[in-house]
Parts: C-alpha cells; sequence; structure tokens
C-alpha cells in the first residue's frame, strides 16, 4: 500500500522527471525516444516530432498531456488533430486507458462520453478540440497551457493561427507529433525555421530495429530475419511489416519515404496527386456516411500478375476494393455481377480496352447498359485535357482535394502507393496528360490496378462539376 508521504514525494519527483511520473504514477513504459519528446515539452516551448508509422505517437502524446495536467497547477491542456474520430476515438482512449489503470488514483472527473477531463471545472482541465472551428482555440490564456497537434502535417493553417494565440505565457508548451506528409505546412516549418526542439524518427530508430541490430541494408537484402528471432515490441513498427512495404512500395517512394524513413516526400512538380491529400483522405473514411448514389469501377486484368479490381463507391466513399487474380472474362464478369447486385446498383464502368472488351461484352449481356470507357477518346475539354484518361484522372485529383469537398478512401496501402506515384505533363498542344498504364509499369513494376478502377468508380459525375445533394453525387450526361 502506497502510503501519502510517498504519493507526494512521486508527484514532486515527477515534476521534474516525466518518465517517472508516466512509470510509477501511470504504469506505462515509455521507450527512450518516447521519454525524450516528453521531457523536451518540459525543457522547451516548441516541440516538433516527425516519425515513421507505429511508433506510438499518440501513446506518447497522451502521457504528455496527463503528465502536464497532473503537475502543473491550474493547467490547461488542449488536444487535436486533423479529424474528430483521431481526437476522440485514438488520443483520448489512451488517456482514458491510463487513467484507469495508473496506480495512483488520479482524482478529478473524467467524462466518458466527451474528450474532458476536469480537475477543476473551468480553471483546471484537459479537452479535445475539432479543427473545423478556429474560434474553438481563442480565449484560453493561462499560466500553464499545452496545445498537442497529433498527425500535425493534416491539420489546416488557420487552426495553427489560432494556437498561436494562446502561446503567451511563460509556461505555455506546443507539442506537434505525427508523420512527415506534406510540405509546405506550419509542421514542415517547424523543421526548417527555428524555434521548435525536433526529432526525426525512421523506423531504424525504434525499439524492434535497435535492440536486434536490423539495418536498412538488411531489409534491402533480405538478411533481417537471421537477426529477428522475436519482436521485443510487437505492437511497434516490426521488421515484416517494413520488409513488405520495401517490396511493395520500393525505397525510393513517397509512401516508403515517410511511413517507413519518417521523411517529408519529395515531391516533383510532375506529381498529380500529393501524398498528403491521400493521407487526409484515408483518415476521413471511419468519419464518412455512405451516399445513395453507388456505382461500381472495374479495371480488369489479364493472366499474370496484374489484377482485377472492382471500386465500389457509395456517394463521396470508396468501400474497401475487391481484388482478383487469374481469372477469365466470363468469372471476372461474374463477379462484377454479383457485386452489382449487393450493392444494388445497375451502374458499373470497366475500361474496355484491351481484355476488358470481353468483360464489357459479357455484362451487357446480362442488360447492363452504358458499361464500357474507352480512356483513349477524346476528353469533353479537348483544349485541357489531351484524352479522356487524362480528364478522368485530373477530375479524381480535384476529389481529394481537402480545401473542396473531398472524397473518402479505404485504408489500402497499395492504392496509396499507386495514386501517389502518378506522374503529369503538359503535351505540346497544352493539355494535361497523364502517363500511361504501360509507362506507370515500366517504373513501377506493375499496373496501377487499384488506382484505375477508384478513378472508373467516379467517372460517372466528372463532366458537369460537382452536383451535390444530402452528400451524394448525381449522373451527368455524359454516359446517357
Amino acid at each position: 500500500m502506497i502510503k501519502a508521504h510517498e504519493i507526494k514525494s512521486s508527484f514532486i519527483n515527477s515534476l521534474q522527471d516525466p518518465e517517472y511520473f508516466t512509470q510509477r504514477i501511470l504504469n506505462k513504459h515509455l521507450w527512450s525516444i518516447q521519454s525524450e519528446v516528453i521531457k523536451s515539452v518540459r525543457d522547451y516551448p516548441r516541440t516538433a516530432v516527425r516519425s515513421c508509422h507505429g511508433i506510438g505517437k499518440t501513446f506518447t502524446a497522451a502521457m504528455c498531456i496527463l503528465w502536464f495536467l497532473y503537475t502543473h497547477e491550474k493547467s490547461i491542456v488542449l488536444s487535436t488533430a486533423p479529424t474528430w474520430r483521431q481526437v476522440e476515438k485514438l488520443i483520448w482512449k489512451e488517456i482514458r486507458s491510463a487513467y484507469r489503470e495508473s496506480v495512483v488514483p488520479l482524482g478529478g472527473s473524467l467524462s466518458p462520453k466527451t474528450p474532458e477531463l476536469h480537475l477543476i471545472y473551468d480553471e483546471w482541465y484537459a479537452a479535445g478540440l475539432s479543427t473545423n472551428e478556429p474560434d474553438r482555440f481563442q480565449g484560453f490564456h493561462e499560466e500553464y497551457i499545452l496545445c498537442v497537434v497529433d498527425e500535425a502535417a493534416g491539420v489546416n493553417i488557420e487552426i495553427f493561427e489560432a494556437i498561436e494565440g494562446i502561446l503567451t505565457s511563460s509556461g505555455a508548451r506546443l507539442l506537434l507529433i505525427g508523420n512527415p506528409t506534406s510540405i509546405g505546412t506550419p509542421f514542415y516549418d517547424a523543421f526548417t525555421k527555428p524555434g521548435y526542439n525536433t526529432f526525426h524518427i525512421s523506423a531504424f530508430d525504434t525499439p524492434n530495429f535497435t535492440i536486434t541490430g536490423i539495418t536498412p541494408e538488411d531489409i534491402a537484402n533480405n538478411t533481417w530475419k537471421s537477426k529477428a528471432k522475436e519482436v521485443p515490441y510487437p505492437r511497434l513498427i516490426t521488421p515484416q511489416w517494413v520488409f513488405d512495404r520495401y517490396k511493395m512500395w520500393g525505397e525510393n517512394s513517397a509512401p516508403y519515404q515517410v511511413r517507413v524513413m519518417g521523411n517529408f516526400p519529395q515531391q516533383g512538380e510532375d506529381t498529380l496527386i500529393p501524398l498528403s491529400w491521400i493521407e487526409l483522405a484515408i483518415q476521413r473514411w471511419e468519419e464518412m456516411p455512405e451516399g445513395d448514389f453507388r456505382q461500381l469501377g472495374v479495371d480488369v486484368a489479364a493472366y499474370g500478375s496484374d489484377k482485377t479490381v472492382i471500386a465500389d463507391r457509395r456517394g463521396f466513399k470508396v468501400m474497401p476494393l475487391d481484388v482478383y487474380s487469374q481469372k477469365s472474362t466470363r468469372e471476372t464478369a461474374g463477379f462484377v455481377v454479383s457485386k452489382a447486385r449487393e450493392v444494388g446498383t445497375g451502374k458499373i464502368r470497366v475500361d474496355e480496352i484491351g481484355i476488358g472488351r470481353g468483360v464489357v461484352d459479357s455484362l451487357e449481356e446480362e442488360g447492363f447498359e452504358n458499361v464500357g470507357v474507352n480512356v483513349a477518346e477524346k476528353s469533353s475539354d479537348t483544349e485541357r485535357f489531351h484524352n479522356l484518361r487524362a480528364e478522368l484522372w485530373w477530375r479524381l485529383r480535384e476529389l481529394l482535394d481537402p480545401d473542396k469537398e473531398p472524397i473518402a478512401l479505404p485504408d489500402d496501402d497499395e492504392l496509396l502507393a499507386e495514386l501517389a506515384s502518378v506522374k503529369y505533363k503538359v503535351d505540346a498542344r497544352g493539355a494535361i496528360q497523364i502517363e500511361s498504364k504501360d509507362e506507370m509499369r515500366k517504373r513501377l513494376g506493375h499496373s496501377p490496378d487499384r488506382a484505375d478502377a477508384v478513378v472508373l468508380a467516379f467517372a460517372e459525375n466528372l463532366y458537369e462539376g460537382f452536383a451535390t445533394s444530402g452528400g451524394n453525387l448525381y449522373v451527368n450526361k455524359f454516359f446517357q
């Protein structure tokens, strides 16, 4: 039984040692860099952490919130993230878990329904805020105030401007943490301009690699298995995951550089869709409702390494993709018909070039109309687009723009990589031209089957703007 004087001593020590507080009071373990991050929040007004995937970023932020709140009298702690789900279901899930499992009862009032923890109501508390209303970040002025921005690369500049207005006291602290998905953002500026104590964490800086001695060369040469007989931290990024992504993406790809190496993407001017837009579309998926409008996009593969993919689009939301290998055109058509009946739609768009023509014929025999799409045909705006393929891809790019009415994508690593890899150029006439499938296959080693299926799923609405009603996209005249 811990006695009162021991509790008091523990809290006094924890004021100077966040690791002590986290491990002795919260009963949670920090690995070395996690501990250094929280100590940085103690010692520096501004801390920024860019890292790979799966290092316990959200856990670290949650431990920092509890340490700061309970060791700074009448403090205010605010947390935010790009989506409300990330605030409520991720970072505050970690806070609730640590609060319940602490060795010493922490006291205060933890709301079971909202992201709020009050020690003294309106004077001493932590709260999670959404990022759709910058005004909510105004009016907070205390000697000790901490603002934590999780997945900071996806938070818009208006929120950062509002946060700046509350960081005026000597005890104010700011923690930015996340994957470095985008350049030209306040998160990127934190690593390129003075004012922040920064951390850069790649997969190879984490315990499953430092303890086992696994290096980038081990991953590249496939010699890592001899060192990884056991994984010390199964919840953190693992060598198997890194190796799989090395094979899937390639070490020079934007997804590998961001999610494995923790580097900002070196995005060329010829990249069609920024990686950050795709990441935000994936983050939106849980919160995005399914719309009433339904359409299937189908990219057909011949026998071989390419895949046949069915993309099921429901309003602005793309459901998890159906992927098939080595199927005949008749079998593929059967899968598409079955999916159409399951979804309840007669709207199907199939790339009819090559092997896809056989699938189109089979579907038309079954009574489906206006199925085939020939992306080599002229676009509806021949001055702006080289061909229909360019127009379809460019309109998908516009739908992924977070400043517009963006769509939501499933969390699919191969889809992410394909979308982030597409390049474009301007032809001799000044029209936009997307690289061909053959060009992508030569450059990437495979065809962009998943991405093309998603493009086709949104082909219906691409010629008369994005008319919306109740969150649904409506049919235009192009395919009628």
